[in-house]
């Protein structure tokens, strides 16, 4: 495979993965990173948080989500995260 196929193949697997990550953490799973779950976590409770008690949450969960699809991107695109 030529190096342009190769990084054409890295950019799909990237943009797959920030796409999964709608709800943050299934881009990880799908790129086989074990912090996917706390990802999924940490969206559950957020999401519980802000649809009961908090409506704040909601907004923290969407940066979240947005921090976590641009994170997946990264893994997938280069083969480290943002941090």
């Amino acid at each position: 495979m030529s190096e342009l196929e190769d990084e054409r193949d890295k950019t799909w697997y990237g943009i797959g993965a920030a796409t999964l990550s709608v709800i943050a953490g299934l881009g990880h799973l799908y790129l086989g990173i074990s912090r996917g779950y706390w990802f999924i976590v940490i969206s559950i409770i957020l999401i519980i948080i802000g649809e009961y008690y908090w409506h704040v949450a909601t907004w923290i969960y969407i940066q979240f989500a947005i921090f976590a699809a641009f994170d997946a991107f990264s893994f997938g695109k280069r083969g480290r995260g943002l941090f």
